[in-house]
């Protein structure tokens, strides 16, 4: 059993290295504070490979370069319900105190006590949360979407707000809220710290131009369809088609844990030892990672073998392709039969 496993994961490691950054690029590097600078009270230490917000109100922000028609992705938890913070966009010139990013950019809220137009993931005080999915004492994942005028943030998976510039705002009531106004299609990007009280922590800070976000969802659908083409063509036994799409160095690992080679595979098929009747698949998803794909799912599998009666069954698969020379090609198959209910 070592060795299928083994097989799967050798094919896995040759897409390590883009797996590290499948189109993300870091901001903070989890060890120094390269590329950013402090304005107003307070600052952010670092805590084993973490930053954590102290004293304030200050923001850190990246000094390199305005971010525009690109999604930021930020891992942050905060130390309890009532810790406030947030993620500035779209400040339209360098900073030299901490109220002009308030005022003149965006302040993308982190507050889980507060109400709907002041809590995590909101323009603060400008738009109403459309969902309340911020976990207190808990990592979560913020995704602030920058396409041109406008601003998509999604915590958790749930879709917070979606403001499109010149569309309606309430007025500002307190003079802590930030003024009306548009902002520009991009700006410096920053972290506040709020207060002694307020602690949160931010471990991951990424951008990912939307250019590169459009690529990897489309050849995550050309490799999804691909691997579709693929068992058609094992249930036709179209190995000409086989042959195009599985590569040279193909480890295929059967639900009975038997490993094939592509070429071990295919003459099955043309014995007419292995013969399927049919691949139906319940899920399926796939993950872009530069080069390589990762094809996960559960079908049902209807295959008939050394000349007996089809067996079905339900099997959770995964799936390695690799880019090479512009071609997908499937390199890896691993297969788990499921109880029958």
């Amino acid at each position: 059993m070592m060795k299928p496993v083994m097989l799967l994961f050798a094919a896995l490691g040759a897409a390590a290295p883009a797996m590290a950054d499948g189109g993300w690029q870091p901001l903070f590097n989890g060890r120094d504070l390269s590329g950013w600078e402090q304005v107003g009270p307070g600052k952010f230490v670092l805590e084993d490979g973490v930053l954590k917000s102290t004293g304030g109100m200050g923001m850190l922000w990246f000094t390199p370069r305005k971010i525009g028609n690109s999604t930021i992705r930020v891992v942050y938890k905060t130390a309890g319900k009532e810790a406030n913070s947030g993620v500035f966009i779209r400040v339209p010139e360098k900073p030299t105190e901490p109220w002009m990013p308030v005022n003149r950019g965006y302040e993308v809220q982190i507050d889980d006590a507060v109400d709907d137009n002041h809590v995590t993931g909101v323009l603060y005080s400008l738009t109403k949360a459309m969902a309340r999915p911020g976990k207190p004492g808990e990592w979560n994942v913020m995704e602030i979407t920058l396409d041109g005028p406008r601003t998509v943030v999604v915590v958790n998976g749930d879709k917070v707000t979606d403001y499109t510039e010149g569309q309606p705002v309430p007025p500002k009531v307190q003079t802590s809220e930030p003024d009306r106004g548009p902002r520009p299609a991009e700006g410096y990007i920053g972290l506040q710290n709020h207060s002694d009280k307020d602690v949160v922590y931010f471990k991951e800070v990424s951008v990912r131009p939307l250019a590169l976000a459009a690529g990897a969802s489309a050849a995550s659908s050309a490799v999804g369809r691909l691997d579709e083409e693929r068992t058609e063509a094992m249930v036709k036994g179209d190995l000409a088609t086989l042959d195009r799409l599985l590569g040279d160095d193909l480890s295929y690992v059967h639900s009975s844990t038997k490993v094939d080679t592509k070429a071990s595979f295919i003459e099955n098929l043309r014995s007419g030892a292995s013969k399927y009747k049919g691949f139906q698949r319940e899920e399926s998803s796939t993950r872009l990672f530069g080069d390589s794909a990762v094809n996960t799912g559960v079908a049902t599998v209807s295959v008939e073998n050394q000349g007996q009666p089809p067996a079905t069954f339900k099997i959770r698969y995964t799936n390695v392709w690799v880019r090479r020379g512009g071609k997908w090609q499937m390199v890896a198959w691993q297969a788990t039969r499921l109880p029958a209910p």
